[in-house]
């Protein structure tokens, strides 16, 4: 079996290649899963991804990589006058289209539908094409700005970064034009791979006729191989740790108001570790006044990007992950801490009660709520017995739920049937996908 695969983030060996160091941001699933189908018999694996740079096509253990060319405006003003327009990107479907006639592949898996890749789906017919969804973005943009106040949002206004067309606000109204984008996707693709019960229901909701199947992701090695232990009874201070990243909605900072709210309650030495915000942008300088005004600024390290490595060694130090985030499908940082067995507190949104059972693996409150969410840490901190029995329960879901073998064999089997499907129309949209299970 040849399947093409088109990823929107970089390869780590796209990275290599480019001379660049290694990207510890999104989609390591993709290559942690490319890791483990390479290897299997008669199945042979290209990815494709887009680039500023030319970069011909190569091969690296057993799979081959096309950079497909993303031109740019040439001059600063016209780049300027580019992130202005706040345009949906297609320059490179007919490049990609290209590709998939040249290859031939039996099967085309687009990952996201939150890049242009998507419209290829109806392009390439007769191949078939599988959508995988991860971020929904016509739900992210309705909460783009919950709790923000009209004085953060006016303030990245005030900026040099508005006026050369970047920063929140611009980042929202181009997300506006993606979600968009995503509806014509969904409606225009016949097959997708999802795994919770929320990305199942949004995409009912826009294409009914669509089949769906359920598939796992199959995490980096460093959180399968590590385990939570608690630090005891008698250590001092309290050290939670969140995983943010570069775009709003995450909840961030409701976690400040919560810290803030921990120490008025009698948990003075408690101190908050968050990754993932760029460091010298204009979100962490929102998170930064955030903190001030809760009076915790002096209480919270802001960590930048971090790697597996240094993720894991923050998750086993800590007495509590937490995840206050808006909006979610299937947080990947959610299922790494599941996996290293942390104990967890998230807010309940989206996908995440499909991930995570509330009161059984981890504590489920709800989005914007500063108070609950302070309560449930607090009682997970109070409650070390309790705290060991759900980070036990989740790490042994998430190490069956999101185990390699289980997930490269669920993938290979969805292939299959697509193609079986495929060659067979009468049997399309009958819906052969289980329901969502645990």
């Amino acid at each position: 079996m040849k399947v093409l695969w088109f990823a929107d983030h970089w390869p780590a060996a796209v990275q290599r290649r480019l001379g660049l160091l290694k990207n510890p941001g999104p989609q390591g699933w993709v290559d942690a899963l490319a890791d483990r189908l390479r290897l299997e018999p008669g199945f042979s694996l290209v990815v494709a991804t887009t680039c500023e740079r030319s970069l011909p096509p190569f091969e690296e253990e057993g799979v081959t990589y096309y950079v497909l060319h993303r031109p740019t405006p040439s001059s600063r003003v016209a780049r300027i006058a580019d992130n202005w327009r706040h345009r949906s990107s297609t320059r490179t479907l007919g490049e990609a289209a290209a590709l998939v006639g040249r290859l031939a592949p039996d099967l085309v898996h687009i990952h996201g539908t939150e890049g242009a890749s998507g419209l290829l789906a109806p392009v390439v017919a007769p191949t078939p094409c599988v959508i995988s969804m991860q971020g929904i973005l016509q739900s992210y943009v309705r909460l783009y700005f919950a709790g923000r106040s009209i004085a953060d949002v006016a303030q990245t206004v005030a900026s040099r970064d508005f006026v050369a067309g970047r920063g929140p606000v611009h980042d929202y109204l181009a997300l506006r034009r993606r979600a968009q984008r995503e509806v014509e996707i969904m409606r225009g693709a016949r097959w997708f791979i999802g795994r919770t019960d929320w990305d199942r229901a949004m995409l009912a909701a826009v294409n009914p006729a669509a089949a769906y199947y359920h598939c796992d992701e199959v995490m980096r090695a460093p959180f399968y191989e590590a385990e939570w232990e608690p630090r005891g009874r008698h250590h001092t201070g309290v050290r939670l740790y969140n995983t943010s990243s570069e775009l709003m909605g995450k909840g961030t900072e409701c976690l400040l108001e919560a810290v803030s709210i921990l120490r008025r309650s009698g948990l003075s030495d408690v101190r908050l570790r968050v990754a993932g915000v760029p460091p010298g942008s204009q979100l962490e300088s929102m998170y930064r006044r955030a903190a001030r005004r809760n009076g915790v600024e002096h209480e919270v390290d802001w960590l930048g990007r971090l790697d597996a490595d240094r993720i894991v060694n923050e998750l086993r130090a800590a007495d509590v992950f937490v995840y206050p985030s808006h909006v979610d499908n299937s947080p990947n940082s959610l299922v790494e801490a599941m996996a290293v067995g942390v104990p967890i507190v998230a807010s309940c949104v989206g996908g995440v009660p499909t991930l995570l059972r509330d009161r059984e693996e981890g504590l489920l409150v709800p989005r914007g709520d500063a108070a609950a969410l302070a309560g449930a840490i607090k009682r997970l901190v109070n409650d070390e017995d309790e705290a060991k029995r759900f980070g036990a329960r989740a790490r042994l879901t998430a190490h069956e739920r999101n185990d390699p073998v289980r997930v490269v064999a669920r993938t290979l089997s969805i292939y299959n049937e697509i193609l079986t499907h495929a060659e067979s129309p009468h049997l399309a949209g009958r819906g052969s996908s289980p329901p969502v299970a645990r």
